[in-house]
């Protein structure tokens, strides 16, 4: 039997297995539920199902090249509430916190792959891509929506002031990453080289970033909308404090890692997974208990403290390639897992709002992109096909970009449920689209398989 005739044997097989996962996943959602613990064990019954479809709809989509990423993406989909209902928009909020259980894992390994001799030998490139995609899709995103938010049913109500101040956090949401989707991407792809190290460090890096530069354009906006004072100096202290608090706290839970690896090494994947739900955990119940108990806003980033426990393994141990290695015997359900229930959590109805202007918005990003990363690598005399394809590698959007929307929807109710509806929409665009082009970039430069 000749290769491809195998592979299109292989391919048969797969389309009949998620055509039977199929037809199994329609009967079991006949089955009625009545107590509570029949729920419970429904929950993660599909849970365990949807990651078997999202593992076999990943194999269908490798036959065309495609990312298994976008498998695990459009599982979730068709698994979720806008396409079959097998997952209910109930369940899917039921799972976050299995969720936020996989991004602080990737988390670790996102951190764990930074390594400190790259970032000084990248550093002048890191840096000037960093300002030049920064400034020129912030500025661009703000420009576009000033000029064209009349002609929007979603925009048209608001006066300047307001469209401005929308403009603005649109734009600084815009410039955040996926380093989630960066990782699974370059593992799937076993890419390495200089051009890989560059983009995940510069991914990494902008998503820690972002979040400082959030806080000034979140209090610039409240100067314009409600009048300066001196409380905006309290919020910026106060977020500074918080990255700081997860930075030491990342270098605390690293030490423990490399401590561990070499007192006990026994069980290690186990203790893994049982850092980062305690990390999730625990940073959701002290966010909790800081604004219900004492009405502070005090927020640990556990995507933070899990990322700077990686890199300290990474760079301060001895134990930075066996932490990789245990991390990678994970990896696949756990991505499985993450992406399939983003895919699910995509907000469909949001999409059919607003699609004009988000498309509109995904475009404008996307020139942004290219023009910032092309500037900066024609700066630092990167190789030209380095400059051509990174823009590529940074369009995928998710949980972060989430969580700004929501900060800034719960701060200014006048244009929140707009904004967040707006970034629902890009995400879903970028989401869909951004691992596809991602793995095509790794490809145009020739560091796909060097692992």
């Amino acid at each position: 039997m000749t290769p491809g005739i195998l592979k299109k044997d292989h391919l048969l097989s797969y389309v009949l297995i998620i055509v039977c996962l199929g037809i199994s996943g329609l009967w079991v959602k006949g089955i009625d539920v009545e107590t509570g613990r029949q729920q419970a064990g429904l929950i993660i019954f599909s849970l365990g199902f949807v990651m078997l479809s999202a593992y076999v709809l990943a194999q269908i989509v490798r036959f065309f090249n495609l990312p298994m990423l976008t498998g695990y993406i459009f599982a979730g989909i068709i698994a979720g509430p806008y396409i079959t209902g097998f997952l209910t928009a109930e369940m899917v909020e039921r799972l976050r916190l299995i969720d936020d259980l996989a991004l602080s894992f990737i988390a670790l390994m996102a951190g764990g792959e930074l390594r400190m001799a790259l970032i000084v030998q990248r550093g002048k490139s890191i840096f000037l891509s960093i300002v030049f995609v920064t400034g020129l899709v912030g500025g661009l995103v703000v420009l576009c929506i000033l000029l064209m938010g009349q002609f929007f049913n979603v925009t048209s109500g608001f006066n300047f002031i307001s469209l401005l101040v929308f403009a603005i956090l649109i734009g600084v949401i815009c410039v955040a990453r996926s380093p989630s989707s960066a990782i699974a991407v370059i593992k799937e792809c076993e890419a390495k080289g200089p051009f890989t190290a560059m983009i995940l460090a510069v991914t990494v890096v902008t998503d820690v970033l972002i979040i400082i530069v959030f806080t000034i354009a979140m209090a610039l906006s409240k100067i314009l909308m409600k009048g300066g004072s001196l409380i905006q100096l309290t919020e910026i202290s106060g977020l500074m404090f918080e990255i700081l608090a997860s930075l030491i706290i990342g270098v605390v839970l690293g030490r423990i890692i490399s401590f561990y690896m070499d007192r006990v090494r026994r069980d290690f994947l186990l203790f893994l997974l049982f850092l980062a739900f305690a990390v999730a955990r625990l940073s959701i119940g002290f966010n909790h208990i800081m604004e219900v108990q004492y009405e502070i806003s005090l927020h640990l980033e556990p995507l933070l403290i899990c990322m700077s426990a990686g890199f300290f393994v990474q760079n301060v141990s001895r134990f930075g390639d066996d932490f990789l290695e245990s991390l990678e015997k994970m990896s696949l359900p756990i991505y499985a897992l993450f992406f399939s229930i983003a895919g699910a959590s995509l907000n469909f109805d949001s999409l059919m709002l607003c699609w004009p202007l988000a498309i509109i918005i995904v475009i404008a990003r996307m020139v942004g992109l290219f023009g910032g990363s092309w500037l900066a690598g024609v700066i630092s005399h990167d190789p030209p096909i380095f400059n051509r394809n990174a823009w590529m590698t940074y369009v995928t959007q998710a949980g972060v970009s989430i969580g700004l929307a929501q900060i800034a929807a719960r701060q200014f109710p006048e244009i929140g449920i707009h904004l967040n509806t707006v970034v629902l929409a890009i995400i879903a665009i970028n989401q869909i689209i951004g691992p596809i082009i991602f793995k095509l970039a790794l490809n145009n430069v020739g560091e796909t398989g060097r692992q």
